[in-house]
């Protein structure tokens, strides 16, 4: 009987991360970055003068993100590129306008 309640208990507490909503992410294995570009209301940041874009991290402040103006600011961000989920996102940790 015990046993039985321990295997249950494993096995909820490995599947509630599957069921919790939010995806993974690789903070401490980041590449650190600086950046000038332009950051949309969809949270996408255009790297200027270049094609690559980096869609931003659900991690990043609520007040770095109000900076972007909808792309009509150029910004310089310092911030690391992490793996989130399926790909790279730019985890933003401070952002001027320029």
């Amino acid at each position: 009987m015990v046993k039985r309640l321990v295997i249950a208990l494993v096995l909820v507490v490995l599947a509630l991360p599957t069921f919790a909503g939010g995806k993974s992410c690789e903070m401490k294995s980041g590449k650190s970055v600086e950046l000038n570009g332009t950051l949309t209301n969809d949270n996408v940041f255009h790297v200027a003068n270049a094609t690559q874009t980096y869609k931003v991290c659900e991690k990043t402040k609520e007040s770095v993100l109000k900076l972007g103006n909808d792309g009509k600011d150029t910004l310089h961000v310092k911030g690391k590129i992490v793996t989130c989920g399926e790909g790279e996102e730019l985890l933003i940790d401070a952002a001027n306008k320029i």
